[in-house]
């Protein structure tokens, strides 16, 4: 079950440290991205014939919901993780050149991290979180060319994405509110009973 954490945990590091890499090699730096999503997509790989038992969920930190973090893998969420890790490095083979390749390396293994959590979490909370840190890497890589075009693009993307984001919380406030946990697993449980008046 650790091989779940692991892909959302190894292209985040990546992400981190390969500015810290480029400064001791460029060549490391550049590479050590393409070796994290294999490493990340034979953990998949790997991971796939567990599910033949049936979906696997998992308390990071031990902690039972609805106080702690859960991991939650069937088969759709494990094929979007390998989708997401596969295409990022599909996508660096066919266009990803110039100065700033780490950079977008860099980024796109924020993204890809983020993406992975939002399909592993089962957390309604913790699917925001990945999605806020997914928008910043996304902004990121929109400006990433400086040209005047590009930083517009940013704001306007900025922008609407924290409009999108203050409602997306509101909404959750509300769901937490009405049942008490953000738990994806316990909210199916309880929609019934408590989401069926016009708060829910």
């Amino acid at each position: 079950m650790n091989q779940l954490i692991l892909l959302i945990i190894l292209p985040l590091l990546g992400a981190f440290l390969m500015p810290v890499m480029q400064r001791l090699s460029t060549a490391l730096a550049y590479w050590s991205g393409p070796l994290i999503l294999l490493l990340t997509c034979m953990l998949g790989l790997n991971f796939w014939p567990q599910l033949a038992a049936g979906p696997q969920a998992l308390a990071v930190g031990g902690f039972r919901p609805p106080l702690g973090i859960t991991l939650y893998a069937d088969y759709i969420a494990v094929l979007f993780v390998l989708a997401l890790h596969l295409g990022c490095l599909l996508f660096w083979t066919a266009w990803d050149d110039g100065a700033d390749a780490v950079r977008r390396r860099a980024l796109s293994l924020l993204m890809v991290a983020a993406g992975s959590g939002m399909a592993l979490s089962g957390d309604l909370f913790n699917i925001y979180v990945f999605y806020e840190l997914m928008a910043v890497a996304s902004f990121g890589l929109v400006s990433l060319r400086g040209t005047g075009p590009a930083q517009i693009a940013t704001v306007r993307y900025l922008l609407l994405s924290a409009f999108g984001s203050v409602l997306a919380l509101t909404g959750i406030a509300i769901l937490y509110a009405q049942t008490g946990t953000l738990n994806l697993a316990q909210l199916g449980q309880l929609a019934p009973a408590t989401l069926q008046g016009p708060a829910g």
